[in-house]
């Protein structure tokens, strides 16, 4: 209709109207977001047809979708779980080319799984609604034992695997398990103290070693009854992923059979081809490798392949070697990546898309051109949240946003998420003293907490809360938003979206700091120290000092040099130059590795915490700016005694 409009009306010959079709349909794509729009809607829309059909016919558990796919002709003889070949440390081309991986196609993952279920039913009484800690690492085995948990109708924990002594012992019990299933490959986690506690709570514990496994192997399988699998709510827990612990100890998120549907919805939307091979370095344990990665290619019958862990000199070699068609990152992954020396690999490989979370707007343009990535799908999304959001791009117009909303969908979801000011001083939403009610900030940069909408009658079908944890479940909830009696969940990011819709990821609550009576980003510090070509990591955080409001901005550096006169310059330089005076870091600290998690977020607990008191900082060498001079100088007791008697003002 188009094309009949312009030869028509404007007398164009077709050889002119059919491009500037395209483009005034391109243009208006670019502006209204439709085709992005409606990809959200069908996916989300055939999924839930989908999920709403396996309600009906009782096959709410996921071990049903595993069993269909590995029964039927289409997809039974196909590969689902791959393992990478090792690359060597002094890796060619060609040794590379030779390398093979080790394939399970979903009929022989299925057949592994009854045997494991078999395994678990007979010798620990695994049955219906148990809960079991799986604490393993990246490895088909985690699949295994984790759908053969499911098979029984029981529940599996997923445990971080770098987990020890506490954090570890706190986990199982608030997932009040009885059973541990652990990796041998981490059995020293099972020291003879866990031992003890885990006995006088009455919880098992299993080592998945080699002979284990043989010995499971040899196991007749049997494929449980319906009766034992169960038929579960939808809204009923499916498995528990604890959160990271970055400021306290871990809590066990609630992921209900509803919500593990949204892998589903994934593998629509990302429109996966029926032989993707989708590279994943990201932990198990995690709801992005659990879910995004392992969830998402069981929905669309295509292979995963489960890198055993990340490293920037070998990804995509690695994944080269693996014939990855699509990979997967988050965190800081794709800056370890353009930071590190050229490979053989990094145009030779079959990536079309990159797909995953946090990939910096500095770093986005730099990752897509040196790698030869097609498209990049960022997304946003929690592990307990109630929903997501996504932005595809194949071009610069997306760069830095974690998710546009176009027409079409701003009008179909006004008010289900919104912008709302933040009280860095309270750590909560700001409330306006004469109604009581939050602001929504313009959508024109502006910076406020994102806060997604609840029905305050059923807040559970959306947030299912922490597993046995009420108190944190209710703190994430503000009520009385807007209106008396509405719900909304609080993300804790804060977040600012522009005039085009994007949305873009500012900060963590909490890693927003206050100092000199303004807010300070870490993330925007980050940012502009992270440009210095000295600086290979950067970790920004606020410390408190003795005599002064707020927290001074510290930034905890891994260098490429040594801090001499020459670097600590031209970093004053490039912080003075970059951020407005209060959000200049007050300190540097040189150390010698991050701290991070299992999904390579910093951990900034533990140096808050120590502050920059040399009694607290060790051997890491300290620096400040310096009152007098103006530029980064070493920073000792001298200087923390005239801070802490009052001498010195910053």
């Amino acid at each position: 209709m188009v094309i009949q409009a312009l030869t028509s009306n404007t007398g164009l010959p077709l050889s002119l109207a059919v491009p500037a079709a395209a483009a005034g349909l391109a243009y208006l794509d670019a502006r209204t977001q439709l085709s992005q729009d409606l990809d959200v809607l069908y996916a989300t829309i055939k999924s839930g047809i989908q999920f709403k059909r396996r309600v009906k016919n009782n096959k709410t558990n996921l071990f049903h979708l595993l069993e269909e796919q590995a029964l039927s002709l289409k997809n039974g003889h196909k590969s689902f779980l791959v393992t990478p070949p090792e690359i060597p440390k002094d890796y060619t081309e060609e040794i590379v080319k030779n390398l093979k991986t080790t394939e399970y196609t979903y009929k022989q993952t299925y057949d592994l799984v009854l045997k494991y279920a078999t395994y678990l039913k007979q010798e620990h009484g695994v049955t219906q609604n148990d809960v079991v800690a799986l604490d393993c690492t990246n490895k088909p085995l985690f699949v295994f034992a984790w759908f053969a948990l499911w098979a029984l109708g029981a529940r599996p924990a997923f445990i971080n695997t770098s987990l020890r002594g506490e954090g570890l012992l706190h986990c199982i019990k608030i997932s009040e398990c009885k059973l541990l299933l652990l990796d041998a490959q981490i059995q020293d986690a099972l020291t003879s103290e866990l031992s003890s506690q885990l006995e006088d709570l009455g919880v098992g514990a299993t080592i998945l070693d080699n002979e284990l496994q043989t010995r499971v192997q040899s196991i007749q399988g049997r494929r449980p009854t319906d009766e034992e699998i169960g038929k579960p709510d939808q809204q009923d827990m499916a498995l528990l992923i604890f959160t990271s612990g970055t400021t306290g100890l871990p809590k066990a998120a609630s992921i209900t059979w509803l919500r593990f549907n949204a892998s589903v919805t994934l593998a629509t939307y990302l429109h996966l081809r029926p032989d993707e091979r989708y590279y994943s370095a990201l932990p198990l344990y995690h709801s992005s490798g659990a879910q995004l990665a392992v969830g998402t290619n069981l929905a669309n019958g295509s292979a995963v392949i489960i890198s055993s862990h990340f490293s920037a000199r070998t990804f995509f070699a690695s994944a080269a070697a693996s014939r990855a068609t699509s990979i997967q990152y988050i965190g800081e992954m794709c800056r370890y990546l353009v930071s590190s020396p050229p490979s053989p690999f990094d145009k030779k490989h079959s990536i079309r898309m990159a797909f995953g979370n946090g990939i910096r707007p500095d770093v986005w343009p730099v990752f897509k051109s040196r790698f030869n990535i097609d498209e990049i799908v960022e997304f946003y999304g929690a592990t307990e949240s109630p929903a997501a959001s996504f932005v595809k791009s194949r071009n610069s117009f997306h760069e830095g946003s974690i998710g546009r909303r176009g027409t079409l969908l701003q009008l179909m979801s006004r008010g289900i998420s919104q912008l709302v000011r933040h009280d860095v001083d309270t750590g909560a939403p700001y409330r306006d003293p004469a109604t009581g009610r939050c602001e929504v900030v313009p959508e024109n940069g502006s910076i406020g907490e994102l806060v997604m909408k609840l029905d305050p009658a059923a807040i559970r079908e959306s947030f299912a809360g922490y597993w046995r944890n009420e108190s944190a479940s209710n703190s994430k909830i503000i009520r009385g938003a807007f209106v008396d009696g509405d719900a909304y969940f609080r993300t804790g990011d804060l977040m600012r979206r522009d005039r085009h819709g994007h949305t873009f990821f500012v900060d963590r609550i909490g890693d927003t700091f206050r100092w000199k009576g303004e807010n300070v980003s870490t993330g925007e510090v980050e940012k502009v120290v992270s440009a210095d070509k000295a600086v290979e990591e950067v970790n920004v955080y606020g410390v408190e000092l003795p005599g002064h409001d707020g927290r001074a901005g510290c930034a905890a550096l891994m260098l490429r040099e040594e801090p001499g006169k020459d670097v600590l310059e031209r970093l004053a330089g490039v912080v003075k130059k970059g951020l407005p005076r209060y959000a200049v870091p007050i300190f540097l600290r040189v150390v010698a590795s991050m701290e991070t998690t299992g999904t390579s977020k910093y951990t900034k607990q533990g140096l808050r915490t120590q502050g920059v008191d040399p009694e607290k900082t060790g051997e890491d060498a300290v620096f400040w700016l310096s009152p007098q001079s103006g530029m980064y100088e070493r920073f000792g007791k001298r200087e923390w005694e005239g801070i802490v008697g009052g001498q010195t003002k910053l």
